[in-house]
């Protein structure tokens, strides 16, 4: 049933229009909890360098801050720079492909493929609840 303000209310759930199900809420907090986890890598990675301590904790500092940036200017749905759907897609995959390389780096190769393959089912069920 739906009321005059467009509130469709059934079996107790009450959506508004333009709001977001369940289902949609719980992949976006997943895709963010992979985006920061793709961070946390970047640390992980810099820090593993084989270098002397000053250069390793640079890394440890510059890698993330560095990624931090260019999802911010290019990934995130705020990001400063608009780009196409498709570009978008692309530094989007290439993000989370390259959190899978720096995994297999470090010598987690299955952690790698686990970080991509749940992007993806994460991505495809965005979609389905879209």
């Amino acid at each position: 049933m739906t009321d005059s303000q467009g509130v469709v209310e059934k079996a107790g759930w009450v959506a508004r229009p333009g709001s977001v199900g369940p289902i949609r809420g719980l992949a976006l907090c997943l895709l963010f909890l992979l985006e920061l986890a793709v961070l946390a890598v970047g640390v992980r990675w810099g820090w593993a360098l084989g270098a002397p301590l000053p250069a390793r904790l640079l890394a440890a500092v510059a890698v993330p801050s560095l990624l931090a940036g260019l999802w911010g200017a290019l990934g995130s749905p705020r990001a400063l720079v608009s780009l196409r759907p498709p570009a978008k897609r692309a530094f989007q995959a290439g993000w989370f492909v390259l959190g899978g390389l720096m995994l297999a780096l470090l010598g987690q190769v299955w952690l790698g493929v686990g970080l991509v393959v749940v992007w993806v089912a994460v991505i495809v069920l965005l979609r389905r609840a879209a």
